[in-house]
């Protein structure tokens, strides 16, 4: 391990993260609805189906927050993370009322697609530091045999 690798944080995102966590979002909300078709009733799955669609809708609207504020001046971001955020409530506040009040939604099921997108981007987050972890904890050498280099860990599995 060089000296560069060691200097790096125990939590390093690239690029394509949020993509990732997006679209892992979207294909467990799928199974999710799926699933819930077999085991819960109509209102069942459509308010779970309705908490993935705004979870998701919620995710992409703070990740297109996030790359506009990264390419302005700093101060532009505070005013336009304001303005984001009261219509972003905004628009949550309304889909969640128009939500409550034409339809029979059960909260548990609601709040459940509510955090997928959350419950993904904690997991994700939380694997990257413990891979992370291990990979500075265990500490592997190479030794050279011949042509062929090996890895060999110092404790073992």
């Amino acid at each position: 391990m060089t000296d560069v690798e060691e200097g790096k944080d125990i939590i390093s995102l690239d690029a394509g993260f949020p993509d990732r966590v997006l679209s892992t979002s979207f294909y467990l909300s799928l199974i999710t609805i799926v699933g819930s078709l077999s085991y819960m009733s109509f209102m069942g799955t459509v308010s779970i189906a309705v908490g993935c669609g705004i979870s998701l809708l919620l995710y992409k609207m703070l990740w297109w927050a996030v790359q506009y504020a990264a390419r302005h001046k700093r101060s532009e971001i505070k005013g336009f993370f304001l303005k984001v955020s009261l219509v972003k409530y905004g628009i949550v506040g309304v889909m969640l009322l128009s939500v409550c009040l034409f339809l029979d939604v059960h909260i548990v099921a609601l709040a459940l697609g509510l955090s997928m997108v959350l419950i993904v981007l904690v997991l994700k987050i939380v694997s990257r530091i413990l891979v992370n972890y291990m990979n500075k904890s265990i500490k592997m050498s190479s030794r050279n045999l011949g042509n062929i280099s090996a890895n060999v860990s110092k404790k073992g599995v």
